[in-house]
């Protein structure tokens, strides 16, 4: 039998103690990072030694036996496929915490905006309006009930002007919120690429940099809450056949779902890209800047990318759209037009539609009440008529008509009746968009205000547009015309999107028909689908995203119990080891000092 050398014998057992103590070294090193945060479990990689060549002539009873063991390494413990699938449902985690934390905030404001039982503020206001008209209808002409009246479409513009306010803080807010958060993705970007550049170069002399890959990792776990992304690794050569792993980051799926085109790359390497917002666009629209090092050198094949709006998923994504989003009133382009990136537009709701929502019952409101008060007069049947209490007769060319009050009027007989119809005294516009004037254009429930003229009483409740000998006058007991203002506050109107924003998806068409109250309550139901929803999604993403890190912790996590036995088992190997050194050594001292020629 042949083995292995008599002093190589020593080796076997000195390569065994070095292998148990560095085996001891890295469960100690696990041990000491339990409580790291990103630190993955590290594990000695051994094999078995053998040296020397088989002699040609050797007898095939020759027993070959091995030389011990080699340390080749330490390597960490990680699978790849749930590193995937956690940073998958990062993403999506990412994506609905942000959504639901900017639908609270929301949600802050206008849960008292509405309760459908007329007890929400708002809607408490409209209603007090409307009994401050039926006291005034009680008694029509008295200048203390038309007071009343003032001071409580005074209190309820207010209200609208105090949410319209609230809601622009958010978006500013979510504006700064944004921009930080894009500055976070480059610091983010940029460090990995850093990173992947030191763990080359110590690749390149040996080093396996576990502790960088490690701070890579957890870079790459961050990066994916606001964004989706995938993680590859291409080999590099660098010379005598000898490669390196390379790290690259890319945006996950394709541009728009679009097959064809090629994934947007954030890291390649040394290289990273750049988030920036495009100049000029009102849409918070992001581009990505062409890859480049820490030298400020450019890749070849880079260049710069304009994302469209459905490139991105995940926090950043939602930060967007709860800046952007505004559900019925989104521009028409957006949807359908040249270029048109999100065919979903229309059913999504971020600031922008609660801000829009209340500005379509601010302007409808103004305009229903500012056209009542009008004072154009009219007869006992809607005809309106002239200061000689003549009908009026319109003539577009071709044919002659007399117009009524209960016509849709084309715009031509609106300009001809505001210029030939007779008005009562003291009729005129009781909303305006600034409170120091009498402009009733574009108002909003930022801008609504009680009029200049109706404030100082110029102004004031028309009672009355039947023509009279006395009706229509300001201290007739007429009413028909406060009557007719209580209707149009109660009852029902279409509430079209191009009213506030012009040139909407479908704007020229109700979204909803309902009275003030009911419009309200529409708003804060949609609200609290969003949140309830959104809550829904959260939670299961979260769920499952906590599933697939307990997975994965217990594949790279540092458990105590599996490091305790692999501490008594590296040790008794070490003792072991050491024994077999003192055997060895006894063995030869036998041998040496305790044979030898027998009658000397």
């Amino acid at each position: 039998m042949r083995g292995v050398s008599t002093f190589g014998a020593f080796t076997t057992a000195r390569l065994g103690i070095y292998a148990a103590q560095k085996a001891l070294d890295v469960t100690g090193h696990n041990i000491t990072n339990i409580n790291t945060a990103g630190y993955t479990r590290q594990r000695v990689d051994q094999m078995s030694l053998r040296v020397g060549a088989t002699n040609r002539y050797a007898s095939q009873y020759d027993t070959i036996v091995g030389s011990g063991v080699l340390c080749t390494g330490v390597s960490q413990l990680r699978d790849p496929y749930l590193d995937i699938r956690f940073r998958n449902e990062q993403s999506s985690v990412g994506a609905m915490d942000t959504k639901l934390a900017g639908l609270e905030e929301i949600s802050n404001i206008l849960d008292e905006v509405s309760k459908g039982d007329g007890s929400g503020i708002l809607e408490a206001q409209f209603n007090d309006l409307v009994t401050q008209l039926h006291n005034l209808s009680l008694k029509a002409g008295t200048e203390e009930n038309d007071s009343l009246v003032r001071s409580s479409a005074n209190s309820l513009v207010k209200l609208l002007n105090s949410y319209a306010d609230q809601l622009n803080t958010i978006q500013k807010n979510q504006d700064l919120s944004f921009r930080q958060d894009v500055d976070t993705v480059n610091n983010i970007l940029k460090n990995i690429s850093d990173l992947n550049s030191s763990i080359f170069k110590s690749e390149v002399h040996g080093d396996s940099s576990l502790e960088l890959k490690d701070q890579r990792n957890l870079l790459l776990d961050q990066l994916s809450q606001y964004v989706k992304i995938n993680v590859e690794y291409k080999s590099v050569s660098i010379g005598a056949g000898k490669t390196v792993d390379q790290l690259m980051v890319s945006l996950a799926g394709t541009p728009k779902g679009d097959a064809t085109k090629s994934r947007s790359v954030l890291v390649d390497g040394s290289y990273a890209t750049q988030f920036s917002l495009r100049a000029g666009s009102t849409n918070y629209d992001l581009n990505l800047s062409a890859l480049t090092n820490a030298k400020g050198d450019t890749l070849a094949s880079s260049t710069p990318v304009a994302l469209g709006d459905l490139d991105l998923y995940g926090s950043l994504q939602s930060a967007r759209e709860m800046l952007t989003e505004a559900g019925e009133y989104t521009p028409e382009g957006v949807i359908s037009g040249a270029g048109a990136y999100d065919s979903d537009a229309a059913t999504k709701r971020g600031i922008p539609y609660y801000q829009k929502a209340l500005d379509s019952m601010a302007n409808k409101l103004a305009s229903l009440m500012n056209e009542a008060n009008s004072g154009y007069m009219v007869d006992n049947n809607g005809y309106y008529l002239d200061s000689s209490g003549n009908k009026l007769s319109f003539n577009d060319g071709t044919t002659t008509v007399e117009i009524t009050k209960y016509m849709t009027l084309t715009q031509d007989q609106i300009d001809y009746r505001n210029a030939n119809a007779a008005k009562a005294p003291s009729s005129g516009p009781l909303f305006s968009n600034n409170g120091s004037g009498n402009d009733p254009t574009s108002i909003t429930a930022a801008n609504i205000s009680i009029s200049k003229d109706w404030s100082v009483g110029t102004v004031r409740i028309v009672n009355s547009t039947i023509m009279g000998s006395t009706s229509h006058l300001p201290n007739s007991s007429a009413n028909d015309n406060i009557l007719n203002m209580i209707t149009l506050l109660d009852g029902k109107h279409a509430f079209c999107a191009d009213e506030v924003a012009p040139g909407s998806f479908d704007g020229d068409k109700p979204f909803f028909n309902g009275s003030f109250q009911e419009m309200l309550a529409n708003v804060s139901g949609t609200l609290a689908n969003d949140v309830k929803a959104t809550s829904v999604l959260l939670n299961n993403y979260s769920a499952s995203a906590t599933e697939i890190s307990v997975n994965r912790s217990s594949v790279s996590g540092v458990d105590l119990n599996d490091e305790a036995t692999n501490l008594m088992q590296y040790q008794k190997s070490y003792s072991a080891a050491c024994r077999l050194m003192t055997t060895l050594d006894e063995a030869l001292d036998k041998l040496i000092n305790g044979t030898g020629a027998v009658g000397r």
